[in-house]
This record gives structure tokens, C-alpha cells and sequence, in this order.
């Protein structure tokens, strides 16, 4: 139990009683010294502060689900109609005029105007608090500052009322009112958090806010100059009075602006969801290679995810020569069939090919008519899982419905492939690393797997030169590098180096390329890539180790790029013969939370001339040693690349390496070393 709450709650309550008896007790007195009226309105600010610290009680940095907070608001706002609804329905003789002031007739009137006061204060700060937090959830740089000019514009308008009667009005209210109304709209158009709901959390955000801003909009019909509850609270208090018809105000537009942003979103929730649990799989599976040795417990995780990667409706593993490891929704005896019911099975066909065998349509199709039939088994994707080019095994992935694979499913499923041999295969060599010869054959292969990651070959593009290669100090290494092509005229590659050596960076290295393939393309711009990324990462970490990436993009027609850099290299950039090292500001991966990563992010763009020459590489380049301990350095960096700036990306990538090779005494690199060239050919 929350015993400062109990004491906050406690004294507003006990000094609204002494209001209501100083009320009670001035009821049939003309004139009220203004002492005794300053300390009436003392009292009522401390117990309006004391409203505030109760509700704003509580865990202060507790990430509260926003629609909770919305549904909160939602049945605090049906709760006060409610009241009022009650209290309107009371013998009340009301108010009179006299004098521009507002005269009880009764004692319960003035009760009653205390308690709709008093709620009418607690439901202002209850809104205002929960919606504060709604709009603080991912906001930008201005969205605190724009929300605390909402509050000084409310309470401008409040203390202008300060020294007038409930019947009196005053211009600079209404100027300060209609900045409080500008102030409202443009905290209600700050609803990029929807975007980060489930469909789940969004239906609920619809309900919910269609029935706060219901309740507002007739907190606000009631609130005219001759219903009970507009007399009530400029008896009790002009200030919380102007107050409350702000909040009511602010309410419905803000509930009414996120029911409509809502509905708009909801026919895009499925897909959000879709790619987050994707990129939530990837990240687990990738987890699962650092964490489980166990083959059970692996191979049950594989088949489940795999529902989850693309809403599949049964799944099994297959690991070779012929063993079924673990199966999700589907018998043995469904299993057997479709794996050895014909000569031609579908199993034999991608033992043969080794390639990804989809099936749209199992009852039609000749390849798979011998299993047509079978339970919730309409279409299937049977993806091998490679490994030095070595098959593996094979999973296999069931749909209830035809044609329910679409070419996203084939992508997502062969990048998962790719993550399942490595856990595979590094769940199988874990449990023979106790020999020495076994673990050196573990991480051979483990080089090998991690040479899969790297991309096999570049793209090609008449205006862009480009080559790179990675070299690892040991048989594996945490250098990353990749390259996507985003549409016709959009690339975007990666550069990256986990701190360490060895597995446990290679691991880190697999993760991140999962994380890469899923979010480049739902987020283009490189600071929020990197943003998303950290978000990803920074749960599952060593608190030991973080990553330093460079993240770019390049139109390559125009030659316009755009980068992000979270404490990597900078990039040396050869234009017109003068070299630059370009260093967006940007701190590792891993290191913070995004509420002080996102602020150190920063996001450049350049165009690229004919001929330059942009350098992207890793430490180990710049911090290789001679064996006089001497360090290669970025001079000799800019040396070579000036040297060869005439030549192919080919050539001046070679050129790095001998360098560098040379430098070493041919003693080898302390550090992995990763070296990606391009250079612009100009505009064709």
C-alpha cells in the first residue's frame, strides 16, 4: 500500500471539508474580508497540489501501457458524466446572481458544487498527467517543450481569472484561452505512437477513445452558462473553472484525433506486427546460438518461431540423414506421408536441388497430389538449411489455406534458414568442444558459416564502383559488412565491428546481420535504423561489449547519400584530390538506452562527384601495428587511397590490404580487419 498517496489523497480531502464549512459559514455574508478570501483560495491550491501528487504517485519511470493510460482517462471522464448525471438529477434550489457573484440558495448546492469541483480537479490532473505520458512515449525533440507550453497557456488563462467573479469576464482571458486552444491542436496532431501498437493495443485505442471523447464532448455541452456544473465551479473557483473547460477541450480533440489516426492505422497493424515479429524471431534465434547448447531445446524453439516468423499453421525439422527433431501441429503419421509417400516426395526433390521448394497449391499440384488431403496442409514451403555448402537438414513450414505464401515469407523463411544451420550447426560443435581437435574443427567451420553472412558478391551498377572484404584476427571475427538493394535506384550497406575477437563476437556479428536484414527495409533513414537497432540490441548485450556500425544509403542515379554512425570509423572521403574524414556524431551500439542513444545520433548527407572515392573500413586497419609497435594511422590510410584514387575499387581495396600487410611484417592482423571501397563513376 502506497501510504504517501493515502496522506496525499487524506489532505485534500480534509481541506476541501474546511472550504466547504468556510463556504457554508459565508453563505448569507454580503462582503468577505480579502484575507479570508486569500486564504480560502490558499487552501484550494494545496489541495489541488495535493490531488496532483496523489494520482502522479507511483513508480515515476514505470513504462505504462499507453492504452491503459487511455482507457484510465476514458472511464475517470464516463465516471464524472456519471456524477453529474446523479447530482442533476437532485432538489437542488441552485444559485443566484447578485452583484456579478454567484449566491447559493443552499447548503447542498454548495456540497454538491464542492464535490463536482473537486472531481472535476482530480479528472483535469488525471487527463492531463495521462496524456502528458502518452505523448512523451517516442517523442521527438520538440513534443516535451510544445506540451509544456500547453500547461503555461492553461494556467496563463487561470491566474487571469484570478481576481474576478464567477460573473465577470476579462480580455486577456480570451486571448490567452485561444493560445491554449492553438497549443491544444498542436499536441493532438503528436500521435506518432500509434504507429507503434499491436493491432490488438490499436482496437482497444480505438474503443477507448471514442468513448473519452464522447464523455468530453459532453462534458463540454454541459458546461454552458445555464447548466449546474459551469455555476458550480466558478462558485468554487473561476481559475479551476477556465481549467477544466481547457482539459475538457484538449480531450476531445486530442481522444477524437487519435480514434481517426487509429482507424487509419489499423489496416497497416497486421504488417507491423508481422515485421516485428520477425525481427523479435530473428533476435531470439540469435540469442539462442550464444545461450542454448542443449539440441532438444533448440530444434523446439526453431519449429516455434517458425510459426511466429510468418503465421504458419504446423512446422517440423528435419536434420540429416533422417531424423524428425521436432514437429508443431502436425501427427507423425501426417509427417510420414508427406515425406515418404511417393517415390517423388517433396523431401527427395530438395535433396536433390538443394534449393527452396514451394508448393502454392497442394491439392492441384502433381509434385504433392499423393498427401492432398491431409489436415490444415493446403500449401508448404520446404526450405533447406545449408551450411558450408553441406545440407543439413530441412524444414519444413504448412499453411491451412493455398496460395498462402507470398515472396516476403520465402525471404523472411531463407534468412531464418540461414540463422537455424548456424545454431544448428553451433549446437551440434559446442557438444564436442571439449577435444581439443573438435573445437578446432568448430571454428573452421564457424569461419566458414560466418564467410555465408558476409554478402557472396556485390552488386553491380553502372555509376558505382564498389568491392570489400573482411578478414578476421582469428579463425572468426566480429567485423560485419552488407548490402541490400532497397528499390531500382536505392542501396544501403553496413559496416560494423562488435568489441572483441573471436566466437562470442562472431555471435554478436550474426545478430546483427538479422537485425540488418529485417530493418532496412521497414526503416530507410540511417539515424532511425541505428535507433531501432540499439532497441534491439541492448536487452541481450554483454553489459562487457557493444558495436560500433555505419550505417549509409545511396541513391545510385543521383550519387546523393545519406549516413549515421554509431562510434565506428569515420569514412574517408577523396573528392576533387582532397581527402575528408567524415564523422557523423554517434555513440556504439549497446552502450545506453535509447532514451540517451536517439540524442546522439546524428544523420549526414552528401553528394558524390566523378571520381570520388569513399573508404569505409574498420580499427583494424588504422590500429595495425609495426613491429615496432608504431600504428598504420589514418595518414597512411589517406596515402594509399590517394595513391590509387586513379585506379578500380578493386586495385585501391588491394592496395589497402597489401599496405597494411606490409606494414605488419607480414606478422598478421592484431585486430579483424574490413575494408569496403566506392568509388563514383558519375552520372551515365
Amino acid at each position: 500500500m502506497n501510504f504517501r498517496k493515502i496522506f496525499y489523497a487524506s489532505g485534500a480531502a480534509l481541506l476541501l471539508i474546511v472550504v466547504f464549512i468556510m463556504d457554508a459559514a459565508m453563505k448569507n455574508i454580503d462582503e468577505t474580508g480579502n484575507g479570508l478570501m486569500a486564504l480560502r483560495a490558499g487552501m484550494m491550491v494545496a489541495s489541488l497540489s495535493l490531488m496532483y501528487l496523489t494520482v502522479s504517485q507511483g513508480k515515476k519511470r514505470e513504462q505504462h501501457n499507453i492504452v491503459q493510460r487511455i482507457g484510465r482517462v476514458a472511464m475517470f471522464t464516463g465516471a464524472f458524466v456519471g456524477l453529474y448525471i446523479v447530482v442533476s438529477v437532485l432538489p437542488l434550489d441552485g444559485f443566484q446572481s447578485r452583484e456579478l457573484r454567484l449566491i447559493p440558495i443552499d447548503y447542498i448546492t454548495i456540497l454538491c458544487a464542492t464535490i463536482l469541483s473537486a472531481a472535476a480537479g482530480v479528472l483535469s490532473i488525471l487527463t492531463i498527467v495521462n496524456i502528458r505520458e502518452v505523448l512523451l512515449f517516442k517523442r521527438k525533440r520538440g513534443t516535451k517543450r510544445n506540451f509544456w507550453l500547453l500547461i503555461a497557456a492553461f494556467l496563463g488563462a487561470a491566474a487571469s481569472t484570478y481576481n474576478l467573479r464567477p460573473l465577470e469576464s476579462s480580455n486577456y482571458r480570451e486571448v490567452l484561452l485561444f493560445l491554449a486552444v492553438g497549443m491544444i491542436i498542436v499536441n493532438s496532431f503528436r500521435l506518432s505512437w500509434i504507429a507503434y501498437l499491436t493491432r490488438r493495443e490499436k482496437i482497444y485505442t480505438m474503443l477507448y477513445s471514442l468513448l473519452a471523447f464522447f464523455a468530453f464532448m459532453a462534458i463540454y455541452v454541459i458546461m454552458s452558462e445555464k447548466e449546474f456544473l459551469l455555476k458550480s465551479l466558478r462558485y468554487f473557483s473561476y481559475p479551476l473553472q477556465t481549467v477544466f473547460q481547457e482539459t475538457a477541450l484538449f480531450g476531445a480533440i486530442f481522444f477524437g484525433m487519435a480514434f481517426i489516426s487509429t482507424m487509419f492505422h489499423l489496416p497497416t497493424a497486421e504488417a507491423f506486427d508481422r515485421k516485428r515479429s520477425e525481427i523479435v524471431s530473428f533476435h531470439s534465434l540469435s540469442r539462442l546460438i550464444t545461450q542454448v547448447f542443449d539440441f532438444n531445446d533448440l530444434a523446439e524453439s526453431v519449429t516455434r518461431m517458425t510459426l511466429e516468423v510468418c503465421g504458419a499453421s504446423g512446422a517440423w525439422l528435419e536434420i540429416l540423414p533422417s531424423d524428425i527433431v521436432s514437429s508443431r501441429n502436425i501427427s507423425r503419421d501426417d509427417i510420414a506421408r508427406i515425406v515418404e509417400g511417393s517415390p517423388n516426395t517433396v523431401r527427395s526433390t530438395v535433396l536433390a536441388s538443394k534449393t527452396v521448394l514451394l508448393v502454392d497449391d497442394v491439392a492441384n499440384d502433381r509434385r504433392t497430389k499423393y498427401f492432398a488431403g491431409i489436415h490444415k496442409v493446403a500449401s508448404i514451403a520446404v526450405v533447406p538449411l545449408m551450411t558450408h555448402d553441406e545440407l543439413i537438414g530441412i524444414l519444413y513450414v504448412t499453411k491451412e489455406m493455398d496460395h498462402a505464401f507470398d515472396q516476403d515469407d520465402i525471404e523472411v523463411l531463407t534468412g531464418f534458414a540461414d540463422q537455424v544451420s548456424i545454431a544448428i550447426d553451433n549446437a551440434r560443435l559446442i557438444k564436442k568442444s571439449l577435444e581439443k581437435e573438435r573445437l578446432q574443427r568448430e571454428l573452421l567451420l564457424a569461419q566458414e558459416m560466418q564467410k555465408r553472412l558476409l554478402p557472396q558478391t556485390l552488386p553491380v551498377f553502372k555509376n558505382l564502383d564498389m568491392k570489400a572484404v573482411s578478414a578476421p584476427a582469428l579463425e572468426v571475427g566480429g567485423d560485419y559488412y552488407d548490402i541490400i538493394r532497397l528499390d531500382e535506384n536505392m542501396i544501403s550497406f553496413v559496416i560494423g565491428d562488435v568489441s572483441g575477437k573471436g566466437v562470442g563476437a562472431a555471435f554478436y556479428m550474426a545478430e546483427v546481420k538479422g537485425i540488418f536484414q529485417s530493418l532496412s527495409r521497414i526503416y530507410p533513414s540511417p539515424k532511425e535504423f541505428l535507433i531501432k537497432a540499439n532497441e534491439a540490441l541492448i536487452t541481450s548485450i554483454d553489459k562487457r561489449s557493444f558495436i560500433s556500425l555505419m550505417y549509409s544509403t545511396l541513391n545510385v542515379v543521383t550519387g546523393e547519400m545519406h549516413m549515421a554512425r554509431a562510434g565506428h570509423c569515420p569514412m574517408l572521403l577523396l573528392s576533387g584530390g582532397r581527402a575528408e574524414f567524415v564523422k557523423p556524431a554517434g555513440m556504439g551500439l549497446g552502450l545506453a538506452g535509447n532514451h540517451v542513444f536517439a540524442g546522439t545520433v546524428e544523420e549526414i548527407s552528401l553528394t558524390l562527384h566523378k571520381d570520388d572515392v569513399c573508404v569505409f573500413y574498420t580499427d583494424g586497419v588504422t590500429e595495425s601495428r609495426s613491429a615496432a609497435g608504431e600504428e598504420f594511422g589514418y595518414d597512411r590510410l589517406v596515402s594509399v587511397v590517394r595513391d590509387t584514387s586513379n585506379r578500380c575499387a578493386e586495385d585501391i581495396k588491394e592496395e589497402i590490404i597489401q599496405r597494411v600487410w606490409a606494414y605488419t611484417d607480414a606478422q598478421g592482423y592484431d585486430d579483424d580487419l574490413t575494408v569496403m571501397v566506392l568509388k563514383w563513376n558519375g552520372p551515365h
